[in-house]
């Protein structure tokens, strides 16, 4: 596996697009048995290298009951001197171990590997290795060990790796397993194409406020904390920043649709960006950073679980680190939700269909007007946290979802670039 054709093979190895001119292990430890783990380097004819995380046997299920095992608070050694430590939270000597098995490779994931456990635990493996604190397991241990939180599964423990100079990579998140209907893009996709079918949209609406009332509760539990989980007041150079930042994403989007023969208003646009500035004053935070539809699981219950605290994987993990105002979520799941009518006009096979399509724009309105009311009613009972004003701020942070939306979809799915265009256009 640590050649470059078994990488290429592999569908979480993220360099397959660049020509790649050499794979070097360097680091490797036994973790069960004689089943290791090796970090590969792999370096590419142009840009910088990647290290990679290459597991031995990982489905094997003796291999999972290993790693298991270690984390009682083992501490194993690496070829270079390095080591890999295993930590617990609390919920780990809580789990029963009968509960442990079956255990089992889940398939779908890109970029990560998990395996489960019975009906208890799931162990996620990051493949590509970045040194720092990876959000996913320092958002996981703070909401586990720090909050009340309910609404994303506890962290039961993790695995990093220690470099012999020092340096810290996160390799393992180990959390317990929430049984649940689905991700909540599959759940909503099936109300809202119900309601494009006919059902009354009333009865989507609940499930609606339940999702915006756990993003509120996540929000105000990120902003509970002190270091680097303390929130800090927004000022006008950070909004510069954030402004600056996001003009440039603006007319980079501008440039590729005009590339295409689709020109847009851009000065328009400068200008609906410019509602950053609202945020002055209020509160920055830790927050989810990529969140959307398909980042939260549907409880049996009714409730939801939100997952997967990465951020945007094409980020540096530095990038994925930082504050912002929690609105940036709320933006991203509003933009979710559009995906969500438009894909259930699609489900329906009735896309140019006039009534439907008036339909899937009246329940999109109605899901919006919810998720944002449920979502202030609880966000603001943590004073600051939210701006007095949310409509100026809200569009220029919707404008950069859809900025990025738009240049996806012109790269990887043409047909679907009407749906973020519209968006990204709009006034």
């Amino acid at each position: 596996m640590h050649s470059a054709e078994a990488l290429r093979a592999a569908r979480w190895f993220g360099g397959k697009s660049r020509p790649i001119v050499e794979t070097r292990i360097v680091d490797s430890a036994c973790w069960a048995g004689d089943a290791g783990v090796s970090l590969v380097d792999v370096a590419y004819a142009h840009g910088p290298s990647e290290t990679y995380v290459v597991a031995d046997r990982f489905e094997d299920p003796s291999v999972g009951r290993a790693l298991v095992r270690h984390f009682e608070g083992a501490t194993l050694p690496t070829q270079r001197g390095g080591a890999l430590v295993f930590r617990p939270t609390h919920i780990f000597h809580a789990v029963a171990r009968e509960r442990l098995e079956p255990i089992g490779l889940l398939h779908g994931e890109q970029s990560n590997t998990s395996l489960r456990f019975g009906d208890a635990l799931i162990l996620k493996l990051f493949r590509r290795l970045q040194f720092g604190p990876n959000p996913d397991v320092e958002i996981g241990w703070f909401l586990t060990e720090h909050t009340a939180f309910s609404g994303t599964p506890p962290v039961a423990g993790s695995l990093t790796y220690v470099t012999p100079e020092g340096e810290q990579a996160d390799l393992v998140l180990l959390q317990q397993f929430e049984p649940n209907r689905g991700d909540a893009w599959t759940t909503t996709l099936a109300r809202a194409t119900s309601i494009v079918d006919g059902a009354p949209i009333e009865a989507t609406l609940p499930s609606i406020r339940r999702l915006a009332a756990t993003t509120a509760e996540l929000h105000v539990a990120l902003a509970s904390g002190t270091g680097d989980f303390s929130p800090e007041r927004i000022d006008a150079p950070q909004v510069n920043t954030w402004l600056a930042t996001l003009e440039d994403e603006v007319r980079l989007t501008a440039r590729a649709l005009a590339a295409r023969g689709v020109p847009v208003d851009e000065s328009a646009l400068i200008e609906r960006a410019a509602g950053l500035t609202s945020l002055e004053g209020s509160l920055e935070t830790r927050h989810h950073g990529d969140y959307h539809l398909g980042q939260v699981l549907e409880r049996d219950d009714g409730g939801y679980v939100i997952i997967d605290f990465e951020g945007e994987p094409s980020r540096p993990l530095a990038q994925r680190r930082e504050k912002h105002t929690p609105l940036r979520d709320v933006a991203g799941m509003l933009r979710s939700f559009d995906y969500a009518r438009h894909a259930a006009l699609r489900a329906s096979g009735h896309s140019g269909d006039v009534r439907r399509s008036r339909v899937a724009a009246d329940w999109y309105a109605a899901a919006r007007e919810t998720f944002l009311q449920e979502y202030l009613a609880v966000a603001r009972g943590q004073p600051g946290l939210i701006p007095a004003a949310i409509d100026a701020p809200l569009a220029a942070l919707e404008l950069e979802k859809a900025a990025y939306e738009v240049r996806y979809e012109l790269n990887n799915r043409p047909d679907w670039l009407p749906i973020p265009l519209a968006a990204f256009a709009s006034r």
